[in-house]
């Protein structure tokens, strides 16, 4: 009897110390509406992450989130991320403004290129050392990265892995790919931002946070909805011998559509740029009186880089809006922000009367 009594005992233990099956159920899923490259599945003592291919929509990645006194239940096989993450390495100002944007800023200790940083707090911890800049992610060593005790890097995935990740990996450094800058719709970069709600602890922040961007976003697109005149718009400026532009179902074209403008290439199919000859442009903007994203900073540096600019409709009359001003400031917060974007653009294409312009600036002459 004592030894079918220990017997019982030691199965009751290792009962104990092991997940239950309904520790794998899903709690909750989260809701995530415009997203298209991400999933967010909470479950009893862990919240699972998935990360989409663009190109396919099939998971390319998933990581259990999970804290520290939780690691046991996580499920065997998957990507063990402890959260709240406390030393994390940026290497997008886009994820600098979305962590800014609920409070989380300090567990930043290594971030992208500071040249491209438009936020006071980053660049102090950069100059004062207790934060690593990170010109290129190519040059990036494991020795950088456990020196700074960073745990996870967070990056723009571009289809490929990000370089030594299996070696990081050995060593317990995580990379994420971050596919905002694929999403086609404005709100859809912004869900992002619930990403790393959850990486940080904050994820009611985050879901408050996204909740207001949607409800301003979509209250400025109701009322604008039923424009009854739409200015003709222009979008995008020369590289090299080629004019590129947003697509016509890309992000910028949707942004464009909601402020009530008429785009000039809203009909061009793709989701990301078309590329037109100068005379092709030349030719098409001639009703158009709007310009946005010429990217210069006035007028007189858009004739250096072309001449033939004097002779659009639009640089006659002076209708010519970039953020090229303050470009680090547009692209670290626009992403989280596009109520603000939509707000300018608004403004500029005379659908909303008055306010100030928050990223966009007319150029001088």
């Amino acid at each position: 009897m004592r030894i079918l009594g220990l017997i019982l005992l030691c199965f009751f233990l290792v009962k104990c110390g092991q997940p239950s099956e309904n520790s794998n159920q899903i709690d909750q899923t989260v809701e995530v509406r415009y997203a298209k490259h991400f999933k967010l599945a909470q479950h009893e003592h862990y919240t699972v992450l998935s990360i989409l291919q663009p190109e396919t929509g099939k998971v390319e990645r998933e990581y259990a989130l999970v804290k520290k006194a939780d690691k046991s239940f996580a499920p065997a096989g998957m990507d063990q991320l402890e959260v709240p993450v406390k030393r994390m390495a940026v290497l997008s100002t886009t994820h600098i403004g979305m962590l800014d944007a609920i409070d989380a800023l300090d567990c930043v200790k290594g971030a992208t290129d500071k040249n491209f940083i438009s936020n006071k707090q980053i660049l102090k911890g950069i100059n004062a050392g207790d934060i690593v800049g990170f010109s290129d992610e190519t040059a990036i060593t494991p020795e950088q990265l456990l020196g700074n005790e960073i745990s996870v890097v967070v990056y723009s995935g571009f289809g490929k892995g990000f370089p030594n990740e299996d070696k990081l990996k050995q060593l317990e450094v995580l990379a994420l790919a971050d596919y905002d800058w694929r999403e086609e719709h404005p709100l859809g970069k912004a869900e992002w931002i619930k990403v790393f709600g959850f990486l940080t602890g904050k994820e009611q922040q985050a879901m408050a946070y996204f909740a207001t961007v949607e409800k301003t976003y979509n209250e400025t697109k109701k009322k604008l909805q039923n424009a009854k005149q739409r200015p003709k718009v222009l979008v995008g400026s020369l590289i090299g011998e080629s004019w590129f532009a947003p697509a016509g179902e890309s992000y910028m074209a949707q942004l464009l559509r909601d402020a009530g403008a008429d785009y000039l290439y809203k009909d061009m199919k793709g989701t990301g740029s078309c590329e037109r000859t100068l005379e092709q442009v030349f030719k098409d903007q001639e009703a158009t009186k709007l310009w946005i994203n010429a990217g210069a900073t006035s007028l007189p540096d858009l004739l250096k880089q072309q001449q033939k600019y004097g002779l659009f409709t639009s640089f006659k009359e002076g209708k010519v809006y970039c953020y090229t001003h303050n470009s680090n400031y547009f692209w670290e917060m626009g992403a989280a922000n596009p109520h603000w974007v939509l707000n300018d653009l608004a403004i500029i294409c005379g659908q909303q009367k008055g306010g100030k312009l928050h990223f966009y600036k007319q150029l001088e002459r």
